[in-house]
């Protein structure tokens, strides 16, 4: 008995080394040749498959030479040779021989179905395009992304989004220059970076589907001082709302004009210059002179500049928040100091959606909308920091974080419209419906402004 349960502890023993091996060999092909994880869990229900057979021959192979060991001489004579050869069906079939050639075939039929699996692996992806280093390709939830440019050679950069409600990104993996004919990245949403260099950057979150080929065709500009922060809105046809009226294609501020930005316009000498400013400006109900009107354009310390600044400089640490408190007048001025104008109603919100039957400039997903957007918060976030709410056109934060003032129908009516809703605002303020007109001279906490300018 003692030495049935010896060779029994052995196998044992010598079965989990084993196994041990096997799962590491397995791990570390999965790992290099992008086998799925069900690969790992193949071997592993394989091996516990074998575990109990290999046992049983142990047991019944060590009963077996325990038996003979204990018969005599003269019995074993009496019973002949053939006894010794020959013994239960139960312990042929349980032999060490066909235990070894039962683990070969077991390992070769996880070796056949992983190569079946890599050999379908590469037929789909040299008929739908090659593989990104560093996607999910292997778990099979991957699309087709094509993506081309005007111009040509701009680097691309790819991250998927891991989850939208967090706001999770995973790791950026870069998939080549421009054009990309076909390349596969994990299906879902994925941040798209442009550009580089000599080309400014341009952001786009697009949906790739297992289905269907995900087509990016992006219009790049130069990282020129006027145009480098800008993104390109081709030509279309505003929302209902926005009048339906045909928009030509134009240039948008990739994100709303910062503190930092407002900073150097005032330190440009902005507010002394006539040009930007109308001869007579509406401030407070009064209709008063540039001069005088001008001088109560002014911060908490009664100096020069937006309302929510002091001694006419922003709030430290503040610069790349949105400049607010500036009213229509002065986002006008910087504007033009800029070599540009504010967008009309009909541009910005082509810029922010594109088409009229999307809700919102990332789609129609309400449920993640407190990742994607700065809503009923307790203040503007720095711009460019919600990549998931870009526009169709790469512009961030149409969405909430301040409203926007909007070029009106003629400079002497006296309002003009902000539009998209703010951090202070419930969600749907965001809404081609919803429109305050607010008095040319007004300015508060929640409003800023970006600018436009023609293409071309």
């Amino acid at each position: 008995m003692r030495e049935s349960r010896r060779t029994f502890l052995s196998a044992l023993g010598i079965y989990a080394a084993g196994s041990w091996v096997v799962l590491q060999v397995v791990d570390v092909l999965k790992q290099n040749l992008g086998l799925p994880p069900w690969a790992f869990s193949l071997a592993l229900t394989l091996l516990l498959i074998g575990l109990p057979v290999v046992l049983a021959t142990a047991w019944l192979q060590g009963r077996a030479q325990r038996r003979e060991a204990e018969s005599s001489v003269a019995e074993s004579a009496r019973r002949g040779p053939a006894a010794h050869r020959g013994g239960t069906g139960v312990r042929r079939l349980f032999t060490w021989r066909n235990a070894v050639i039962g683990g070969l075939g077991a390992m070769s039929l996880w070796g056949v179905v992983a190569t079946g699996w890599l050999l379908r692996e590469r037929s789909a992806t040299e008929e739908g395009g090659d593989a990104a280093p560093g996607t999910a390709a292997a778990e099979g939830s991957t699309g087709v992304l094509v993506v081309r440019s005007r111009p040509e050679g701009a680097p691309v950069e790819a991250r998927p989004v891991v989850s939208a409600s967090e706001a999770e990104l995973g790791p950026a993996t870069a998939l080549g220059t421009t054009p990309i004919e076909g390349v596969r990245v994990p299906e879902g949403e994925v941040v798209l970076r442009l550009g580089g260099g000599d080309l400014a950057p341009l952001t786009l979150l697009v949906r790739v589907s297992g289905t269907d080929t995900a087509n990016v065709d992006a219009e790049l500009l130069p990282d020129a001082p006027l145009i480098g922060r800008m993104v390109v809105v081709s030509e279309g046809v505003a929302p209902p709302g926005a009048g339906g009226v045909p928009v030509a294609a134009f240039l948008l501020d990739r994100h709303e004009v910062t503190n930092r930005d407002y900073g150097a316009f005032m330190a440009d000498q902005g507010y002394a210059t006539p040009s930007f400013w109308p001869d007579t400006l509406v401030v407070a109900g009064e209709r008063l002179a540039r001069p005088e009107a001008l001088a109560r354009l002014s911060d908490a310390t009664g100096a020069t500049g937006p309302r929510t600044w002091s001694g006419s400089v922003f709030p430290a640490g503040r610069g790349d928040e949105p400049v607010t408190g500036v009213s229509w007048y002065e986002a006008r001025a910087y504007c033009l100091w800029q070599g540009k104008r504010l967008p009309t109603l009909a541009q910005w919100w082509r810029g922010a959606v594109a088409v009229g039957d999307r809700p919102y400039p990332w789609g129609d997903d309400g449920e993640t909308l407190r990742s994607r957007a700065n809503f009923e918060a307790s203040g503007p976030a720095a711009v460019e920091s919600l990549p998931l709410g870009v526009s169709p056109f790469g512009a961030f934060e149409m969405a909430g974080n301040v409203r926007e003032w909007v070029r009106p129908g003629a400079d002497d009516a006296g309002v003009a419209l902000s539009v998209g809703g703010s951090w202070q605002d419930p969600v749907y303020t965001f809404s081609v419906e919803w429109q305050e007109e607010l008095p040319l001279g007004f300015a508060n906490e929640t409003t800023g402004f970006r600018c436009a300018r023609h293409a071309g």
